[in-house]
């Protein structure tokens, strides 16, 4: 039978485990690499802009979008 045997009727402890957190250096390399992305992107879509390609300027927009929605989730 399902349930029957040793420790079926006693709870097993459960143990909380603590969340893990990056160190602080890992903290500010990904600092340093988003804010390098965004330098790169606002001067990818002027540069796209400025070459009167709009349709890349708003697909680097979008990507680096992305970037950051996964970075900040």
């Amino acid at each position: 039978m399902v349930g029957m045997g040793e420790g079926a009727i006693v709870p097993h402890k459960v143990e909380s485990s603590r969340a893990a957190r990056a160190s602080h250096s890992v903290n500010w390399l990904v600092a340093f690499v988003m804010l390098a992305i965004l330098i790169a992107a606002v001067a990818g879509v002027v540069l796209a802009l400025s070459s009167g390609m709009p349709t890349v300027a708003i697909l680097i927009a979008l990507v680096t979008g992305a970037i950051f929605a996964g970075v900040a989730c």
